[in-house]
């Protein structure tokens, strides 16, 4: 089953938007993560939100790339003009957006991604996590760092402002088959004969001495793998995206508009093409180490490895962060929090004072020890009793680096 991708009718400032009054008061309402209810601040009212019992449905890959290229193009970039439903204010939300608040009356809005995008978000994951806890999994993080300037774990001088936001992601699922050719490795130990000088005398020794036989392999492994997360933005690094990493994909709720009130929420940015090479990297990486698995022995070489990929499927979906960025010695950094788990990640600047006072530190220490052992006579008995140590290194034997394996 593939995603519509017939063009609308409407111009971006013909949009569709919505915001979500009150039933009682008529107040606008806005998402409270954890709960499945618009609360009224004003009134007090809970008003349900009523979730689709659909199954969350996964796309033919291969259909939506067909129907993209029998498409026509659309412009990408636009930015949606958006005429408020409370006070009839227009105004422009950011680029990539489609969910934000009117400047003028502060209403939460949110417009329709199919003015902007060929598809349309078919599910997300609410916020779970409030920003008061947000901004804890954040002070608890800067608390954990090591040389971290003391200024950033006052909270009283950092300037972060959190905001919550959904983020575009794809996921892919993919059958795969993989046919490998390459070399199993067995380590095996001959005995050799080695002249080494002992206080002054020559004298031999056996010693085993590794070596490995090789034997060529070939064979096939076969996976299946199962929404691969894929990030769809360019807003945020993908590094600290996919560090934020795990989501319970598990709990995906089939979407609701009403979850985005009061949040930002970005168009995808990462086309659904492009985010599959992404998402057959991470595909290659494990289907490399299967491959080693089945191919066994105490070393493995890969020389050929050709990989199919068949009935793929898509989603995409939205994920909830709490996005912000301070500032230290001018510079901006920027900082997201997993809104399911509180998982936090981002970049940090160091405490130059810090890295060199425990520099300082250990060679105050090595000094110290060094006239210690001098002066207690300990470094001459050493030196007396010693001897030299005898590095044993063989010209002819190859070294192979070992393959830890990964997980998946």
């Amino acid at each position: 089953m593939t995603e519509t991708t017939k063009r609308a009718s409407t111009t971006l400032d013909q949009a569709p938007q919505q915001h979500f009054p009150c039933e009682e008061c008529g107040a606008d309402l806005t998402y409270q993560p954890g709960i499945r209810t618009l609360r009224c601040e004003y009134c007090g009212h809970e008003n349900p939100i009523i979730d689709a019992p659909a199954k969350i449905k996964e796309y033919s890959f291969s259909s939506a790339l067909e129907a993209l290229a029998h498409s026509e193009k659309r412009p990408l970039d636009n930015t949606p003009i958006i005429k408020c439903p409370n006070c009839a204010a227009s105004f422009e939300l950011k680029k990539n957006q489609h969910a934000g608040d009117c400047p003028f009356c502060g209403t939460p809005v949110v417009t329709s991604t199919g003015e902007t995008r060929l598809f349309q978000p078919k599910s997300l994951l609410p916020f779970n996590i409030t920003e008061e806890q947000a901004r804890s999994s954040f002070d608890n993080w800067i608390g954990q760092l090591w040389f971290a300037p003391s200024a950033l774990k006052n909270k009283a001088t950092r300037d972060e402002r959190l905001l919550g936001i959904y983020v575009p992601y794809w996921t892919y699922d993919s059958h795969t088959d993989s046919y490998y050719q390459g070399q199993r490795g067995t380590i095996y130990y001959e005995q050799e004969v080695i002249t080494e000088v002992v206080n002054g005398q020559t004298r031999q020794r056996v010693v085993n001495v590794p070596k490995i036989r090789w034997t060529p392999v070939s064979g096939q492994v076969r996976q299946f793998f199962d929404d691969v997360l894929v990030g769809a933005t360019r807003s945020l690094p993908r590094k600290i995206l996919d560090n934020i990493q795990p989501w319970d994909l598990d709990n995906l709720v089939n979407y609701n508009e009403a979850y985005l009130s009061g949040f930002q929420s970005e168009i995808y940015q990462v086309d659904l093409d492009e985010g599959f090479n992404q998402a057959r990297e991470l595909m290659e990486q494990a289907i490399q180490q299967a491959v080693r698995r089945d191919i066994g022995g105490d070393q493995q070489q890969i020389t050929a490895l050709d990989t199919r990929y068949s009935d793929t499927t898509f989603k995409h979906i939205l994920l909830p962060v709490w996005s912000a960025a301070f500032r230290y010695q001018g510079q901006t950094y920027r900082f997201v929090i997993n809104g399911r788990n509180g998982r936090t990640q981002g970049e940090r600047p160091y405490s130059i004072v810090k890295i060199v006072s425990l520099i300082i530190t250990i060679l105050i220490l090595m000094i110290g020890l060094g006239y210690y052992l001098e002066t207690s006579g300990i470094l001459d008995q050493m030196l007396q009793q010693g001897g030299s140590v005898q590095y044993e290194y063989y010209p002819n034997t190859p070294h192979y680096p070992s393959y830890p394996n990964y997980p998946r």
